[in-house]
């Protein structure tokens, strides 16, 4: 199995997907084959070569003749030698059979037998031969096909998932039909499916053997790995050799009901082991399902010994109680949708999204037929290609919009706790930006988590000295007792997991047996009573690791579970990194030459003149807290009806950050050419910066771009403050996601960047600001706070831009009094005339 999981999780799915259909055409076509193309046609008796020690040079025997069947009706008796069927002669039975299924139920066949020295011809009425004991093995085989493939799709990188894939795909095909022996296909044919239907009767014994021992409880014994080599060495070997040298079937009989029994004994025994109430309710059911098919399995095998008649000579009641074999896979089925087990959420939630979307096209179309006949047929008569190709436009631009609108409707609905705390965690991730500190980010997260996916136990790893130089000068209270900051403790177990691998890692008792840990990492994991292991990574440098406990419900991590704690880690990292280059700006001694050059490169970056755009009142202010600060604005006039805003934050001071300063402006300015949204401005001058800005470094950016002709403001903001929004009525916070320029690559901070599109109107009014203001603080170390800008904006919404901005930085300067500015403050304000 190790070497499935070297591909990629969706090449795994593209494979099992091709060996599903290669396996269900294959079944279906030898059912169809049998069933329909050639389905047999009955006499009520059988056919023989030889009889009472007699070989006939020519003709078949008829013996077995059936009480009250169609041929005894006629008067037909057991030692007739059949010649010929409606006047043709035959050379062999393959030939003769051929000559009967060609008759239809009702057709009349004549034969002409020979009893003694008397020839006869005698006509009856053939009919079909109803088959159900081929019908009920294609459904059980379908049923283990579509239970296998359901779970393999799901996870196909978990041992016991791609376990219970291929015992579903061996079984679907060793219970398949074979083809019908007396049709015309071609002995290549025939053999190439007789080969097939034998590896995979071999290999299904063993796979449900090994299935048993790995889930739900891995089975540690000695010499583990050498005891599943020979089980699927005897497993194969055996059928293959007794086939091969026409040894007949006890041995391959034997051995079957042999494994099975080990199987149903390690599969009871997990029933009584496991202590998950989700696993011994499912196993339950699992259990009663496979003793009601045994049932089934035990009466054909005692009908076999005791009914010595041809199966399509009796009844097919008597294989009615053969039914009870779909009770395996039905169980199985049952128990995997209604209790989750094997984890197939991510099948199941993508099959009512593609229902639902399905749903909706077909009524999209029939819509449009209708609208076209009922009121568009003067002016486009019964032309379908009109209407096809309107209906593809139609669908084409709504799909994104169903399909969101479709998969919130499944999560609301039937998954609606996870729905929820998914939602919970993301708003916890928009608030992790504005948190300050490790430790309050990292006891923030333990409760989300415990309040919203019940996890009871989060212990955070952290690795790099530096963190926790910083840790240990924090001295906030603990706002849980969920969480514990290991340094040393666990170093060796987590760098040999993750010092390679940026991925979320599960920790169960089956994946631990697949990573060759010792003994002791083993023993660590289940006295910490890790579940799964989420790295911190910060530009290819291990951070740390979020370890959770196992949900108290039961419930497995799904994908999207895993993907938002992988992203939540990704900010938890900026959010560190961030507290991390605050401390180590506070620690910086000051460089008057430096600050001197920064100060003046710094300057030249401001505008010199406020720009002038009619429609627009516009004011823009900087005040370092120290000679040279990390804080710029910049007005950039587009044309004459639009003006793109800036405001940012760049991490760092002195000269460093004045050149980074002037690297982002000028990369703006240039970017403001090209494109015509702020959102791809950002992510423009992301792509360029991240290989040129330090790794230490990073910029913040609130850009808002005003266009006076629509009458729209488009807001994007990579990690900066929110946009604050006033007018007579009303003052609120523009929130729009996103992280700092530079600190990753173009593909996590364009899947964290959000553009916002609001409509203008006269009097409103917009506040760009750096965290100065806000932050800005009294000999108390009081913050001038967010509540007192937006009380200025409310009561001063009806004055221009430059006296809002003047009472704003009076208000700032009279609050901090003597108190030295602790940093900078930028502010833009525009009004709308």
């Amino acid at each position: 199995m190790k070497y499935l999981n070297k591909l990629s999780e969706q090449n795994l799915r593209y494979f099992f997907s091709l060996l599903t259909l290669f396996v269900f055409f294959l079944s279906s076509y030898a059912f169809i084959d049998n069933s329909v193309f050639n389905r047999m046609t009955n006499d009520d008796c059988l056919w023989v070569e030889e009889y009472n020690g007699e070989k006939l040079k020519e003709g078949l025997f008829i013996i077995q003749v059936v009480p009250d069947g169609v041929t005894d009706k006629a008067g037909v008796k057991n030692g007739d030698i059949l010649y010929e069927i409606n006047g043709k002669r035959f050379k062999d039975l393959k030939e003769a059979q051929l000559l009967i299924n060609a008759a239809e139920t009702g057709d009349v066949l004549i034969y002409t037998i020979k009893r003694g020295n008397e020839v006869l011809k005698l006509s009856f009425k053939a009919y079909k031969f109803f088959n159900l004991y081929l019908i009920i093995s294609f459904l059980v085989g379908m049923g283990f096909l579509f239970n296998g493939f359901i779970v393999g799709y799901s996870k196909p990188k978990e041992i016991t998932s791609q376990l219970f894939f291929f015992l579903g795909l061996t079984i679907a095909v060793s219970y398949s039909p074979a083809l019908d022996y007396f049709s015309n296909y071609s002995a290549a044919v025939l053999i190439f499916y007789l080969v097939v239907r034998l590896i995979s009767s071999s290999f299904a014994n063993p796979l449900f053997v090994h299935f048993f021992i790995t889930y739900p409880i891995k089975y540690e014994f000695k010499k583990r790995k050498l005891v599943i080599w020979i089980i699927y060495i005897a497993g194969i070997t055996i059928p293959l050799v007794s086939t091969l040298f026409k040894l007949g079937n006890a041995l391959p009989t034997i051995l079957s009901v042999l494994y099975s029994f080990i199987g149903v004994f390690y599969m009871i025994k997990s029933y009584h082991k496991a202590e998950n109430e989700v696993i011994k309710k499912s196993f339950k059911i699992i259990i009663a399902g496979f003793f009601i098919g045994v049932t089934g399995l035990t009466y054909l095998l005692v009908y076999g010994l005791f009914v010595k008649s041809a199966a399509f000579l009796v009844s097919p009641l008597w294989f009615a109680p053969f039914l009870l074999v779909l009770a395996i896979p039905m169980s199985l089925g049952y128990s995997i949708f209604k209790y989750k087990i094997l984890d197939t959420e991510f099948v199941i939630k993508r099959g009512m999204v593609f229902g639902i979307l399905t749903t909706i096209i077909i009524l999209f179309y029939l819509g449009i037929v209708y609208t076209a006949d009922s009121f568009l047929s003067g002016y486009i008569g019964g032309n379908a290609k009109v209407i096809t190709f309107t209906a593809i436009i139609v669908i084409t631009f709504t799909f994104d919009f169903f399909n969101k609108k479709a998969k919130d409707f499944v999560d609301k609905q039937f998954y609606k706790d996870r729905y929820n705390y998914r939602k919970a965690l993301l708003e916890f991730s928009q608030e992790l930006p504005r948190i300050k500190s490790i430790r309050q980010a990292v006891d923030r997260l333990g409760l989300s988590v415990n309040e919203t996916m019940g996890i009871e136990k989060l212990d955070v790893w952290i690795q790099d000295e530096r963190y926790l130089q910083i840790l240990a000068k924090e001295q906030l209270a603990t706002a849980g007792v969920l969480q514990e900051i290991k340094d040393i403790h666990q170093d060796t177990l987590m760098n040999k997991i993750f010092g390679n691998n940026s991925e979320p890692v599960l920790l169960s008792a089956l994946e631990i047996g697949e990573m060759n840990l010792s003994k002791e990492d083993i023993e660590t994991i289940q006295r910490e009573n890790i579940y799964l292991g989420v790295p911190i990574y910060l530009k290819d440098n291990l951070i740390g690791v979020l370890s959770f406990s196992k949900k108290p419900s039961g419930k497995e991590y799904s994908d999207e579970d895993i993907d938002l704690l992988k992203t939540i880690a990704s900010q938890i990292a900026i959010s560190f990194e961030s507290t991390r280059l605050q401390h180590e700006e506070l620690d910086k001694q000051k460089i008057d030459e430096e600050l001197d050059i920064a100060r003046k490169i710094q300057e030249s970056l401001l505008p010199d003149t406020a720009v002038s755009i009619e429609g627009l009142e516009i004011e823009g202010s900087s005040s370092p807290a120290k000679t040279i600060g990390g804080d710029f604005y910049d007005l950039i006039k587009i044309r004459d009806t639009k003006l793109l805003v800036i405001v940012a934050d760049v991490s760092g001071k002195g000269i460093p950050a004045a050149l980074n300063l002037s690297k982002v402006q000028a990369m703006i300015q240039f970017s403001s050419k090209v494109f015509d949204s702020p959102m791809e401005i950002l992510k423009s001058v992301n792509k360029q910066i991240y290989n040129k800005i330090d790794r230490k470094s990073f910029v913040t950016i609130a850009a808002g771009l005003f266009d006076l002709e629509k009458m729209t403001l488009k807001i994007c903001r990579a990690g900066h403050n929110p946009i604050l929004f006033a007018n007579s009525n009303e003052v609120k916070e523009i929130n729009s996601k996103g992280i700092g320029l530079g600190l990753d690559n173009a593909k996590l901070f364009d899947a964290n960047l959000q553009e916002i599109e609001l409509p203008l109107h006269s009097g409103d009014i917009f506040l760009f600001y750096s965290d100065g203001l806000t932050e800005a603080m009294n000999s108390f170390k009081e913050e001038f706070g967010l509540q007192n800008v937006k009380k200025i904006l409310k009561e001063d919404s009806g004055k221009n831009s430059r006296e809002i901005q003047k009472a704003l930085n009076d208000a700032v300067k009279e609050f901090k009094g003597n108190a030295e500015q602790n940093d900078d403050i930028t502010l833009v304000t525009v009004k709308i005339k």
